[in-house]
């Protein structure tokens, strides 16, 4: 028996017209995987005309659908099952594919996928690819139909706000960073590092500020701060605690929960900096921690405006927006 499963990818691969690729396969846990040339969907974009792309002088078509057939003697299409091949026999096999692509192709937009939270479907056929008889209480297939909606609201608040900053505005590099860590989601590892660096660059930055502010000798500064080894100089740590302390009176160990997930994005960023996992602990982090880690950072870059001078605060801006969506299946 056959489980065929196409994904639908969310990015492109050129691929030439015509051109016979091997069809490869091998063995998972009892499941016997073949890997067919990726196909285009009704979506897939054309390069047609003066414009056509090719690839050693053939023409190319922009292929985005993955397709895997599964063999088997049988598989469990019970309806009250949720998918055979399991979702972890799935995730393996698929990526495993993608990052051998991203590593031999050199493509940096190929990235591991998150099944079964994508577009995929999941077709039974019969050994000589023929579909199967309808049977009472057994699937013919399975699938999911995902849809990720990005949209930036721009009513009449945000433009008049827009225009309240000068023409040659700068935001501060922590914010920068920030929103990259967001649009870097979800791709966990990059993600968690630039809401690290967001934090890092922050505290920097203020702490050198309020020094002015507070007459510090410069010499002392310097010296505390641009040691012969780094490992003498101030930590992270000892910047949002001891330093900042210093010169507010408060210090972010005193807020727990920030604390708390300073150190957690602090050992995130460190694992996957040195290891390549993004971890808490020894459990690697989701997507969903990720968020409520980047999350985090800008509570505590809020946090600690509270606590400084105002003339070092810097113009932030809050608007509220309903937003109805309405989409249709058929």
């Amino acid at each position: 028996m056959i489980a065929r499963l196409t994904i639908l990818l969310p990015f492109y691969l050129t691929v030439p017209e015509g051109v016979e690729f091997t069809v490869y396969e091998y063995e998972i846990d009892g499941y016997r995987a073949r890997f067919v040339p990726p196909g285009r969907s009704e979506r897939a974009l054309s390069i047609d005309g003066t414009d056509q792309l090719k690839i050693d002088g053939v023409a190319t078509f922009q292929a985005d659908v993955l397709r895997i057939d599964f063999h088997r003697d049988s598989f469990d299409r019970r309806v009250e099952t949720t998918c055979d091949p399991p979702v972890r026999i799935v995730n393996q096999v698929v990526n495993s594919f993608l990052v051998r692509l991203r590593h031999v192709a050199r493509a940096a937009q190929v990235r591991p996928l998150n099944f079964p939270s994508v577009t995929w479907r999941l077709q039974y056929l019969n050994d000589d690819e023929t579909e199967l008889k309808k049977e009472e209480g057994f699937v013919r297939g399975r699938g999911t139909l995902q849809f990720s909606f990005s949209w930036t609201a721009l009513n009449k608040k945000v433009w008049d706000d827009v225009h309240i900053l000068k023409p040659d505005y700068e935001p501060r590099p922590w914010e920068s960073l920030l929103l990259d860590a967001s649009a870097e989601l979800p791709n966990i590892g990059p993600a968690v590092v630039l809401a690290a660096s967001a934090l890092e660059v922050f505290i920097s930055q203020v702490l050198d500020q309020l020094a002015v502010i507070k007459n510090t000798p410069l010499e002392l500064w310097q010296w505390i701060n641009q040691r012969n080894f780094w490992l003498q100089e101030p930590t992270v740590e000892e910047q949002y605690d001891v330093l900042l302390k210093f010169f507010t009176e408060h210090s972010l160990k005193n807020e727990h929960e920030l604390w708390e997930s300073f150190k957690n994005l602090k050992d995130a960023r460190n694992s996957f900096v040195h290891e390549g996992i993004p971890k808490i602990g020894d459990m690697a982090i989701t997507i969903e921690t990720a968020q409520k880690l980047i999350a985090s950072a800008s509570e505590i870059i809020l946090k600690v405006k509270q606590w400084i001078p105002s003339e070092l605060h810097w113009p932030e801006f809050k608007h509220t927006v309903q937003v109805e969506i309405v989409k249709r299946l058929t």
